[in-house]
């Protein structure tokens, strides 16, 4: 008789999380965060923690760390690491356990890196923290397997000297510097542009190859989670929605709120494009021209030879990676950066024709009301200890628009109303606010004073796509209610599909494509323009694009010009692109 050779057996879990259910204290009552929540981790393999902001998921994955926020308690469950409960772990043990057995890479980059200290030594110190080698030989080694140059190149610089996709690789070095058995993941790539995001997922992607590691990684984006996890695991309110392989999930959701994230996530191809291009008012309310701008004593242009035109009631969006001089233009507009040299020029409501160089402290009243900006994080752009109702109210008090404090609540009540809060929300202060909500208030601030031009700013970026989707919405709804010209800055083409009227690609400082969004989407030019196109991360895709960071796509010519192909598409004539109309 033949003996049938028995199915291999899947390796042990490293962790396993079982019924977890946590609570903090709160107004003298106990806040669930997490209800009931169960998975497992293997070596080798990936789970995706997904989930909108308040679901309870970086609750959930840094409970693997033992970490609990102050008033936390573990209500239920438990939570075994390496076969060893987590909870149960005296002080020592559980210092061991973090570094060496399992390890945190979090959001930002930039802030959990000492900005006193040189990232090389940071790396060494990773090594020496936990009695390991730190010799000169092993820190090249970690900057080698982060595809960082070497420590002499890049490990005497301060984190602010380095990029976001960099500081994000000196993190990863840190984390992996002990070689830990399993790498948690905390929202990566939610600061950085689409095609640092794409090299940094790469490098995570070799990391388990090499070193074997169990992932969980969480975040909000549907796409990057498409791209690395094997499994996914949805999360809202705390509770567990849905779980299973990722490509089943993606293509098959069982529940009504993970088809809700998947349907709102942006995507580059099938979604519609603005209905109302060809009514637009042809006159030209900002003009700008030959613009230089250079930060204060830096050697280098930030920007270089920008040209613009943007006409009423339209939507024009910069795009671009981080460097490309994109919010840098949006600052210089708003008159938070000088420029070196250039024409800009704003035409307002009544035709009058406004000079925007020069600062805003140098702009008259007018000038000053009719640029509002929008900025990236509503946390910092609003005062902690000052209500909705104030932030809302002071652009009316500094530009005379209120004809008394009746009036001002009047107001602040209606503009909150448009952004769809409620005038309700004018008691609140921002930490009573979700990270949707705050940037609703930023954008009814900025509607206070009455703008002729909106700059949106990398609004979206911090935003589940749930929330992004309807923040989009809004700001389209309003510009169309108040005949606003936007000027929408971004990294993410997919982001902009829906809004924008008008495309500007930039890199280095240069404008490479600008073009209508449909033209732009269905015949991209530049090598770089694809670029961008081919890092957007949908649901749905299982593999990472092949574009690295530190690859240039072209060569960016600083004597090359923009080349007009017809149809306000322009494409810049550098070396191997088609320029043929």
């Amino acid at each position: 008789m033949t003996t049938m050779p028995s199915a291999p057996t899947a390796p042990s879990p490293t962790a396993v999380v079982e019924g977890l259910t946590i609570s903090y204290q709160a107004s003298g009552h106990r806040v669930v965060v997490a209800e009931d929540i169960s998975f497992s981790l293997r070596a080798g393999r990936t789970l995706g923690l997904v989930g909108e902001s308040g679901s309870g998921k970086s609750t959930v994955a840094r409970a693997l760390l033992g970490h609990l926020r102050d008033g936390s308690a573990i209500d239920a469950g438990t939570v075994t690491v390496l076969d060893h409960d987590v909870f149960a772990l005296d002080g020592e043990s559980l210092r061991r356990l973090r570094g060496e057995q399992v390890a945190l890479v979090a959001q930002n980059a930039g802030h959990a890196l000492t900005p006193s200290m040189r990232v090389g030594a940071q790396v060494r110190e990773a090594l020496l923290v936990h009695g390991l080698p730190a010799q000169r030989d092993r820190v090249e080694e970690l900057f080698r397997l982060v595809r960082l140059p070497s420590p002499e190149t890049i490990g005497g610089r301060y984190p602010h000297e380095l990029s976001g996709g960099q500081q994000q690789r000196v993190a990863i070095a840190m984390a992996v510097a002990t070689r830990p058995r399993i790498l948690v993941l905390d929202e990566p790539t939610t600061a950085l542009d689409v095609v640092t995001q794409a090299a940094v997922l790469a490098l995570v992607n070799d990391l388990i190859s090499d070193l074997g590691m169990s992932v969980l990684i969480v975040s909000h984006d549907l796409g990057v989670v498409s791209a690395v996890a094997d499994e996914v695991l949805v999360m809202n309110a705390g509770r567990p929605v849905e779980s299973g392989p990722t490509a089943r999930i993606m293509s098959s959701p069982q529940e009504d709120y993970t088809r809700m994230l998947i349907e709102a996530a942006p995507r580059i191809h099938g979604v519609p494009l603005p209905d109302d291009r060809d009514h637009l008012d042809d006159d030209v309310i900002l003009r700008c021209r030959g613009v230089d701008i250079r930060y204060p004593h830096a050697p280098n242009l930030a920007v270089r030879g920008f040209d613009l035109e943007l006409r009423r009631g339209e939507t024009v969006a910069i795009v671009g990676e981080s460097g490309s001089g994109k919010s840098t233009v949006a600052t210089a507009l708003a008159g938070l950066v000088d420029t070196e040299r250039g024409d800009i020029k704003l035409r307002d409501a009544d035709g009058t024709v406004h000079d925007l160089l020069g600062s805003a402290a140098r702009r008259t009243v007018t000038v000053r009301s009719a640029v509002q900006l929008v900025f990236q994080n509503a946390d910092l752009a609003l005062n902690p200890r000052r209500t909705v109702g104030d932030a809302v109210g002071r652009p009316l008090r500094v530009f005379g628009l209120a004809s008394g404090r009746a009036d001002a609540r009047a107001r602040v009540a209606r503009l909150l109303d448009e952004v769809g809060l409620g005038a309700e929300f004018a008691g609140r202060v921002p930490a009573q606010l979700s990270g949707g909500q705050r940037q609703r208030v930023g954008i009814a601030r900025a509607l206070a004073a009455g703008p002729t031009l909106l700059i949106a700013d990398e609004i979206t970026t911090a935003l589940d796509v749930s929330v992004q989707a309807a923040v989009l919405a809004l700001l389209d709804e309003l510009r169309r209610e108040h005949a606003l010209s936007c000027l929408f800055i971004s990294h993410d083409l997919a982001v902009v599909r829906s809004i924008a009227d008008r495309i500007v690609v930039m890199k280095d400082g240069h404008i490479v494509e600008a073009a209508p969004t449909d033209r732009l989407f269905t015949d991209p030019r530049h090598p770089y323009t694809r670029t961008l196109l081919e890092a957007v991360l949908e649901p749905g895709h299982t593999e990472l694009p092949a574009s690295d960071v530190d690859e240039e796509p072209v060569a960016i010519d600083p004597r090359a010009s923009l080349v007009d192909l017809g149809g306000g598409h322009q494409v810049r004539a550098d070396e191997g692109v088609d320029t043929d109309a």
